[in-house]
Formats: C-alpha cells, structure tokens, sequence
C-alpha cells in the first residue's frame, strides 16, 4: 500500500481534526487560528521542497539560466500584448527575475510564489467559508498537489481568480478586470474565468442546475468544444514539461473516479440549493461558480487537458461551496455530510498516493525538504 511522506499525513490528520471542532464546536464565530497553522505546514512543505513535483526540473532550471537571460522590454511587449517571443506567461517570468535579483536558490522563489497562492486561497477560505479547516480538507486533494507543488503557473492564475471573487461580490468591475489580468499573465486559461463576474447573476433553482449538468453529460460525446477549436489552442495549455500531463494520465486510468465527484458535487448543488442559499451570503454566487464549472468539465469530458486544466479555475471554488452547504444544514445531517467528505476525502488519500504519489515524488522515499535535508 502507497501512502504519502509522514509530514503529509500528519499534515492531513490536523486538518480533519481541526474540521471536527468546527463543524461541533458551540461557538458561532470561528477562529483564524487553525487555518493560519495548516497554511504555515503546507507553505513550509511546498516552499522549501527539494525536486518534488511534476515541473520542478525544469522550472528550477529556467529560473536560473532561461529566465535571467530576459530582458525587461520583453516583458512589457508580451504585457501589453505587442509582437513577442516570449513562450510563457509575463506575470510569472517577472516574479522570476525580481526574485532571482535579490539572490538565494530556487527554494526563494517556490516559498514567495506558495506563499501568494496558498496564503490567498486560505485567506478566502477564513472569510468566505464557514468552515476553513474543512474546506482546506477538500481542497488537499487534488489541488495542492498537483497546482501548487507541480505547476506553479496555473496555481498563481487561479489563485488570482479566487482572489477576484471579492471583487465580484462587491461589484467593482474594474479591480476584477485588474485581477483577472494578473491572473492571465500567470497563465492563460485563467481568461476562461473572465465571464464569471455576470454569471453569477444568474438565478438558478435546483431544477434548472439539474437540467443544465444532464444537458452538459448529454453534449460530451459530441465534443461542441471543437467549435472553439482555434480560441482553445490559443491558450497553450501544454505545459513546459510532460510531469503535469503525467497527473492526468494517471488519473484518467481510473478516471471514472473524477466523474464520481463531479457527480457528487452535482448531487450536493442540487438537493441543498435552497437551505444554503437562504443561509448562506453569497451563496448563489459561488454556486453559480461550480455550476460552471461541473457543466465544463461533462462537456470537456473526453480531452483530459480542458477537462482538468480549463475547468480548474471553475471547480477550485468547490471547498468554499461543499463547506458552506454543509454547514447549512442541521443536526445530524450535517455530521453525516461532513463525516462523508471527510471519509471521501481519506479515500481520496490512498487514491492519489497510488496514482500519483510517486510520480510527484510526495512519498517517504521520494519527498525532500531542504529543511531537513542538509
């Protein structure tokens, strides 16, 4: 049996104890602190690693020889969207170099890139879930992984997205455009995001979110993403190196297990609509958010790069969502759905370190951590 390193596990035992004490707790205000922990563990484990992750070969190689070979004007003409030859995203060479400027290894730059994206994503979790630690469970599986400890460029785009979603709830279009441009020149699918700030307008009951997912698993063997053929491959979403395709490989084997969740989710979206959209603030928004996101991925179904790499941005709001649903619930209904994700999410555990624990070096023979590593 394939488990992961012990820094994980003892990393992912914490964060479900600490979804416990929320989800039973008697206090209506949550604390910050339990969220601030895991996010210190999982910036120290995903900072400081050592060759761990599917692109970290070749990124640790471009961040000292590629990228400081670059000069500044480059930058702009690609940031401006002028005549380049430039092949990877603005935003994410200029972190590159303003980091290298200042010295230090490759480390520096994965601890200032992880501290961005993860301390983003769980700061919107402290403030837009209600319960944190819970839905920092949800997202472990597959997102930290496989985003944050592999491709990089893609974790700071979508964690620009997430962090967009604050100006979408309050209605300030031009700091979400800001966003959202930052967030494309981390990487380009992150523009697919762009019309979420009036989808989440769009009211929806559970009949329609029903219909709409069974019209998107209906419309999946026909492939009407080849209409937007030319739109898609503009985006470029293969990566720098072949690791992140790897990921989705393996779990396309068993990928009748992905589909389960986005079932799943479809299923929690549906039956608990109402009690979280009356309990909930902003709950149509984010819902409308994963509703997006399911519908894609039925309708991408069949290319394994726009299934995982377009929907991403779209489904990553899941943690926030299944958290608050849950916690719109009573009694022992809530304790039965929590109890459920959180086994699901075990199960995830031994899933992922099968498929793909060794392929991103995250198992005890594999991991490497220059905190310890000397």
């Amino acid at each position: 049996m394939t488990i992961l390193h012990p820094a994980f596990t003892i990393l992912f035992a914490i964060m479900i104890m600490f979804s416990f004490n929320e989800v039973y707790r008697d206090q209506p205000k949550k604390s910050a602190l339990p969220i601030w922990i895991i996010a210190v563990i999982m910036i120290a484990l995903t900072g400081f690693r050592d060759y761990v992750g599917a692109d970290y070969p070749v990124y640790k190689s471009m961040y000292a020889i590629y990228f400081p070979s670059l000069d500044f004007s480059q930058l702009v003409d690609k940031m401006l969207f002028r005549q380049s030859n430039l092949d990877i995203e603005w935003m994410y060479v200029m972190l590159n170099k303003f980091v290298f400027m200042f010295g230090g290894p490759f480390q520096t730059f994965t601890l200032v890139s992880v501290c961005i994206s993860i301390g983003i994503k769980l700061w919107t979790y402290q403030k837009d879930s209600a319960y944190p630690a819970f839905s920092a469970v949800l997202f472990f599986f597959p997102s930290f992984f496989i985003a944050d400890n592999g491709h990089m460029r893609q974790a700071l785009g979508m964690t620009m997205c997430i962090l967009s979603y604050q100006f979408i709830k309050e209605r300030k279009l031009i700091w979400y455009l800001l966003t959202i441009y930052i967030a494309y020149g981390f990487h380009k699918s992150a523009i697919i995001f762009l019309p979420a700030y009036w989808l989440v307008l769009v009211p929806l009951t559970s009949a329609q979110i029903f219909y709409l997912i069974v019209t998107s698993i209906i419309l999946s063997p026909f492939h009407v993403y080849d209409l937007f053929g030319g739109f898609l491959g503009s985006l470029n979403l293969q990566d720098v190196s072949n690791g992140y395709n790897g990921y989705i490989d393996s779990e396309d084997k068993a990928s009748s297990f992905m589909d389960g969740v986005m079932i799943l989710n479809s299923f929690v979206l549906i039956a608990y609509n109402k009690q979280a959209s009356s309990k909930i603030w902003y709950y149509e928004y984010m819902r409308n958010i994963i509703v997006v996101g399911v519908c894609l991925y039925f309708i991408f179904r069949d290319n394994p790069v726009f299934s995982t790499r377009l929907v991403g941005v779209y489904i990553s709001f899941s943690p926030i969502v299944i958290a608050n649903v849950v916690a719109s619930l009573e009694g022992n209904k809530k304790r039965f759905w929590h109890l459920f994700f959180v086994a699901f999410m075990v199960f995830y555990y031994f899933v992922f370190a099968n498929f793909q624990g060794a392929k991103g070096r995250f198992t005890p023979d594999t991991y490497h951590n220059v905190l310890w590593d000397f």
